[in-house]
């Protein structure tokens, strides 16, 4: 299926109020391996991004709220906001329980028309716009909380990735094409059922998102792996803690950058 806009049928909100997809990334994403690649990962991210203690941040989309305790814990005043009461509810109790409460402080926004009433000097959005259908409107919404001078860090999924090009040969040689595949001007997109609603997932063309973000006043400033490989949600126990540690190695090499699933992708706003 080809679609030149992504602004596909369906909303992303619903998905996110279910207390089901909280537990779901909790099982997927924060094995504990990937909690101590995230504890590096991080702080290391706010340091490239030239921050220090004391410095404010804007979380952009931050979902139950692990990487805004990890920049508070990191130093920084954080501004946490979520499009989902839900997940925003997860996020000021976790924030509460590592006695960081008073150093985030938490808004519900949507990131396609942000209205929060100022802009940061630093914005980071880990796996957020891959989960916006209308994807332009979620770069318009980025590129509008940052300041001019300022710093934005995106962590998005990768569309020449080791793991969908295996996805991709391995539903051929089965003939089990994906069900919705949405092509687009940023990369491709699908439909994935979460629980009882859909959810929008779409890997991105990376020169197309510079391409994006360069006409939105932005400049690339550096690329680096994220994850390696996202299968090691799929995996049992004892096949997922090796892919895991294969992550953390290629993250600290910073090699295969073309090929992970996921990338972190520094840009600076032009003064």
């Amino acid at each position: 299926m080809s679609n030149d806009s992504n602004a596909v049928p369906g909303t992303e909100a619903a998905v996110f109020n279910q207390e089901g997809t909280v537990k779901t990334w909790d099982d997927d994403y924060y094995h504990p391996i990937a909690i101590k690649y995230y504890d590096a990962a991080i702080p290391q991210m706010l340091k490239e991004m030239g921050l220090s203690s004391g410095d404010r941040v804007l979380d952009a989309g931050c979902g139950p709220g692990v990487h805004s305790i990890r920049a508070a814990a990191y130093g920084c005043k954080v501004t946490a906001m979520d499009l989902s009461s839900t997940m925003l509810r997860h996020a000021a109790s976790r924030a509460k329980a590592a006695s960081l409460e008073d150093r985030i402080e938490f808004r519900q926004g949507d990131l396609t028309k942000p209205d929060l009433g100022e802009q940061f000097g630093a914005v980071f959005s880990w796996g957020v716009v891959i989960h916006v259908p209308d994807t332009e409107a979620a770069l318009d919404g980025l590129a509008s909380l940052v300041a001019p001078g300022g710093r934005l860090t995106l962590q998005v999924m990768n569309d020449r990735s080791f793991d969908y090009r295996f996805e991709k040969l391995l539903r051929k040689l089965l003939r089990r094409p994906f069900a919705e595949l949405v092509e687009t001007k940023l990369g491709s997109g699908n439909w994935y059922q979460l629980g009882d609603e859909r959810l929008w997932v779409l890997r991105f063309n990376m020169g197309a998102l510079d391409k994006a973000m360069k006409s939105r006043g932005f400049s690339l400033v550096s690329r680096r792996p994220a994850e390696f490989s996202e299968f090691q949600r799929r995996l049992p126990g004892a096949l997922r803690r090796p892919v895991l540690h294969l992550n953390t190695l290629i993250y600290r090499l910073r090699i295969l950058t073309g090929l992970s699933a996921t990338q972190m992708i520094f840009y600076s706003r032009d003064a």
